[in-house]
């Protein structure tokens, strides 16, 4: 990001590889949680937010295109240019 090295968890960055994959599609926490961590995860769905938080820290200025979709959960969005 911005010409600097960003250091991933592994599952922050398939986390990010699932946003990018559905970029503009508003994914539910629960749909995020089943692709991300599996059928089986017993977690709270609120795991997803924490996870958004700190790939959002992590990514800096890019951070803002992760987009909370109320009453939904989260989609990526593009760079308004």
């Amino acid at each position: 990001v911005e010409d600097r090295e960003v250091q991933l968890t592994l599952k922050e960055f398939e986390l990010l590889h699932y946003l990018l994959e559905n970029q503009d599609l508003a994914l539910s926490r629960n749909k995020i949680l089943e692709a991300v961590w599996g059928f089986d995860f017993e977690g709270e769905p609120r795991t997803v937010d924490m996870h958004i938080k700190t790939l959002r820290q992590k990514l800096g200025s890019a951070g803002k295109l992760i987009q909370t979709v109320r009453g939904i959960g989260y989609k990526l969005g593009k760079e308004k240019t």
